[in-house]
């Protein structure tokens, strides 16, 4: 099963493989990425071709501190809900702790965890990517969004006691010095910003507890490694109401060639065909009970012959449209799908 992130995870990217001299769109297409999923939060992509991405502009332009340098060009807005917490949690400390607690819910490859003790505070971050090129390069991007993360929390530049990466340098050891301002060793247990414990009890400022709130209560429904299949369902709901919910529109929206994405639906037990009927007889239930006429709901369903309409109609339902409008119209809302 393919690893998915969201394409917010690499923002800006083509931005800097323009500024180096390169072809944005071809380096992207080439891993598999629509350029146009690159910055944003709803279009999701292989976490491992969005790794890659950073990997081949790094040699292609030999610019061995790519990673770094994207960091430090990304907003923690790239964060989606996560950012909300940054910037909303009491402490610097509560709100680290809870994008420990929630970055596997929107970034299942990756892991990050906070130890204290009396004399320090900890942030690690760690990744299942196996090609190691690609992986330090998109841990010196992570920690270099955490580092500037920090200081937006903060409201001013933290200086850490230390950096550790699991790997050997890859760039001049200034480039890692203007991101973090602090000593940086390599080949160390973990890739870690080694912090002050008072760094954690900073009050983050202007905060907003209904806007923290909500960002919790989304991100404990996302779950941790989700199936392709949810999210190709997910696209697929929003799709159908503004009917483009075909095959080829949906494999470019989760930024997956069509027969790619058939592959690896089957590999999870469904296929594109399957998911699109469970939609559309969700749907169906649903606006049944608005008072849309039997062609109209054929119609938004993405039916081209109210007669296909019929027939699913009965299938699902074992009625006719018209006696499921009749029956839906005089339910309750909260009545559950038959």
């Amino acid at each position: 099963m393919a690893v998915l992130t969201r394409g917010s995870a690499i923002s800006r990217v083509d931005e800097l493989i323009t500024e180096l001299g390169g072809d944005a769109d071809a380096l992207l297409r080439s891993h598999g990425i629509d350029p146009l999923a690159v910055g944003d939060f709803d279009r999701y992509v292989r976490y491992e071709d969005a790794a890659a991405v950073l990997g081949h502009a790094a040699r292609e332009f030999d610019c061995l501190d790519f990673g770094l340098r994207l960091g430090g060009m990304q907003s923690i807005a790239s964060l989606g809900p996560l950012s909300v917490i940054l910037r909303n949690a009491e402490t610097v400390g509560e709100a680290i702790t809870n994008v420990c607690r929630f970055l596997g819910n929107l970034a299942p490859a990756d892991t990050a965890r906070l130890t204290t003790s009396a004399g320090s505070a900890i942030y690690s971050y760690s990744t299942i990517l196996h090609n190691d090129f690609d992986r330090r390069q998109t841990v010196e991007k992570s920690q270099t969004l955490a580092m500037n993360a920090i200081n937006v929390m903060s409201g001013d530049r933290v200086i850490p006691i230390k950096v550790t990466f699991q790997h050997e340098r890859l760039a001049p050891l200034e480039s890692y010095f203007d991101v973090f301002a602090c000593p940086v060793e390599f080949g160390q247990s973990q890739n870690a910003i080694h912090l002050s414990p008072a760094h954690l009890t900073r009050v983050i400022e202007d905060r907003d507890e209904a806007a923290l709130a909500l960002a919790q209560e989304y991100l404990a429904r996302v779950h941790s490694g989700v199936a392709l299949a949810e999210h190709v369902r997910d696209v697929t709901r929003r799709l159908l109401l503004v009917g483009e919910a075909g095959l080829s529109r949906v494999a470019r929206a989760v930024s997956l060639h069509e027969r790619t994405l058939q592959r690896e639906l089957a590999a999870e037990g469904t296929t594109f065909e399957k998911i699109l009927d469970e939609v559309r007889r969700a749907t169906a239930w649903e606006l049944a009970a608005t008072g849309l006429q039997a062609s109209q709901l054929a119609s938004a369903l993405g039916y081209a012959e109210q007669s296909s309409f019929t027939r699913a109609c009965r299938r699902w339902y074992g009625e006719s449209p018209r006696d499921l409008l009749k029956r839906r119209r005089g339910s309750r809302p909260e009545d559950p799908i038959l």
